[in-house]
């Protein structure tokens, strides 16, 4: 068989700091660069975090310019003395730093354009490994580069997320193609989860057959977040055979988890939600307690919600509940905020003064104190009202988050929210 040139390379991924290395920070760069290059049709084999030290990065640099094809190398590249990456990169080289005009002029007019004098200690930022490429930097002011060490290709991105996604994207990926090295996108399908636990996903999956298997054709990647699973299914190649297998796997997988697949296109339940409720024409609203309105501002993230969304409350104490909501006291006293009865009545009360379709309550214990042995911590209540044709229903529905940390209790709680108002609108949808 013959093996197309691109899909041997070697890529691995260096990501410098002491902030990083310190745990005072964390990488999100090399995840981020590793889907990237996944989406190019290739897959990076080692991921590695330094300090700022100059011995250190060379002497990673040096193994990596026999050990991989590329190598792409985030941070260290700002006006600061510890920002060693150019230095550490020609000391890899064998080669000295030369500043370069164009860049030199670039960042000058950069911080005239800004308004600001610049201070000398940028001038760092134009000096670069002699024979490399300039790379430009859209969002911030320090340049990138690309050279060779020995086979190898180095590319040097900025530390910043904001700088350093656009570098790569118009500045990197391309000159991969140039060289060869993207196969470009390969056949693939994607599916998000919720209401199902990564363990259970990998039971029923085990029971399909050998779909997990790291030589299966197609290849199957699950990551979990929050309640959410996400799949995607990938092609070994270009072929019909392979096409073909990605085809029947995803049916097979649509035959196998459709009643918990939530979208095949948006990994964000807000944005899925979102997208339902607009096409439907159908207007929401939400009373929210232990989530601070979490699940509103989730929604707001989406363009155009407001066709749908025009209010939401976020009702804390029970006094608010009452005065607010319409809540009824004698129900607060008996059976407390976090309960089916007062979960019902502050989405029907939503959604009265609202005048919405939908209405979507939440009321919980969040943490870390507050539980009892009847109503532990991580105990939440979601009330959901639905009108539909002059037909109006109430329901609730109550779960119990594990790992009871107050940030996790609410971000579960707000997830879960927001797949309950998907369903709703769905099954509204089908009537």
């Amino acid at each position: 068989m013959q093996v197309d040139p691109a899909s041997s390379c070697h890529f691995s991924l260096l990501s410098l700091g002491d902030e990083l290395v310190q745990g005072k920070k964390t990488d999100t760069n090399s995840p981020w660069l590793a889907r990237e290059l996944v989406e190019l049709g290739l897959e990076p084999e080692e991921l590695c975090t330094l300090d700022d030290g100059v011995s250190h990065i060379c002497a990673a640099l040096l193994r990596l310019a026999v050990a991989a094809d590329v190598v792409l190398i985030t941070g260290g590249l700002g006006p600061t003395l510890d920002d060693v990456t150019r230095e550490s990169v020609a000391a890899a080289a064998g080669v000295g730093l030369a500043e370069d005009a164009g860049a030199l002029a670039w960042l000058t007019g950069r911080f005239q354009e800004m308004g600001r004098d610049m201070a000398p200690s940028n001038l760092r930022q134009v000096l670069f490994p002699e024979g490399a490429r300039v790379l430009p930097n859209e969002k911030g002011t320090a340049p990138g580069f690309h050279m060779t060490i020995g086979d190898t290709e180095v590319f040097a991105l900025p530390g910043p997320p904001r700088e350093m996604k656009p570098m790569f994207r118009n500045s990197v990926a391309p000159i991969l193609e140039s060289l060869g090295k993207s196969l470009g996108l390969l056949p693939r399908a994607r599916f998000y989860l919720h209401s199902t636990s990564e363990s259970v996903f990998a039971e029923q999956v085990h029971r399909a057959g050998e779909w997990m298997a790291r030589d299966a054709n197609p290849l199957v990647a699950v990551t979990a977040s929050h309640g959410v699973l996400s799949v995607q299914l990938t092609a070994r190649d270009r072929t019909k055979a392979s096409t073909q297998k990605l085809e029947q796997r995803a049916r097979d997988f649509r035959a196998l988890f459709g009643d918990f697949i939530y979208s095949e296109a948006e990994s964000r339940p807000a944005f899925a939600l979102g997208a339902n409720l607009i096409a439907a024409g159908l207007k929401v609203t939400m009373a929210e307690s232990c989530t601070g309105g979490g699940i509103a501002a989730a929604l707001t993230d989406v363009p155009g919600i407001s066709a749908v969304f025009e209010r939401s409350y976020v009702t804390y104490s029970n006094a608010a509940k009452h005065s607010e909501l319409g809540v009824p006291e004698s129900l607060l006293e008996t059976h407390g905020a976090v309960s089916q009865e007062v979960v019902e009545a502050m989405a029907l009360g939503a959604a009265e003064r609202a005048g919405a379709d939908l209405a979507l309550s939440v009321s919980g214990i969040a943490g870390p104190g507050g539980g009892t042995d009847t109503k532990p911590v991580g105990l939440v209540w979601f009330g959901v009202y639905a009108a539909h044709r002059g037909e109006v229903s109430v329901s609730s529905v109550s779960h119990r988050f594990p790992n009871a940390d107050r940030t996790q209790v609410r971000t579960w709680a707000v997830r879960t929210g927001l797949m309950l108002l998907l369903q709703t609108a769905r099954d509204l949808a089908k009537k």
